[in-house]
């Protein structure tokens, strides 16, 4: 697992400026954190629904591609249950079905007090090919 978190950690610039840290890779699940900041809320003063998003996206990939088998996302939704404006988050990814070419993710996003902020769910398309 080291060296697909060590892929992520140096190729996926965009988590890096958005600041999401990899808590944990296991096969078939990942754990993100972040911190809010001022800058990832919206007008309304909760995070921004394409920063939720975003974050649950990451875990997304980690989990998905834990296997060392490239996938890429071909399906995503997201529910936002609860705004938040402060705090720590926390999107936990774990795979819900693995086909040979197609599996089904699931990633939870919680706050310190492990209320849900938002749910996820997406599918990849496995290339058949190595990640790192």
């Amino acid at each position: 697992m080291n060296k697909i978190r060590e892929f992520f950690e140096k190729q996926d610039r965009f988590a890096k400026l958005l600041g999401f840290h990899i808590e944990s890779i296991e096969e078939g699940s990942a754990t993100v954190s972040t911190t809010i900041k001022e800058e990832h809320l919206n007008g309304a003063d909760v995070v921004h629904g394409g920063f939720l998003f975003s974050l649950a996206d990451f875990a997304f990939a980690i989990a998905s591609n834990s296997k060392n088998n490239l996938s890429l996302g071909i399906n995503a939704n997201i529910n936002f249950q609860k705004a938040k404006s402060c705090g720590k988050l926390f999107a936990k990814a774990k795979e819900l079905s693995d086909g040979k070419k197609i599996a089904t993710y699931e990633v939870r996003i919680s706050d310190e007090g492990d209320n849900t902020i938002a749910t996820f769910t997406g599918t990849v398309y496995r290339k058949g090919i190595s990640v790192v």
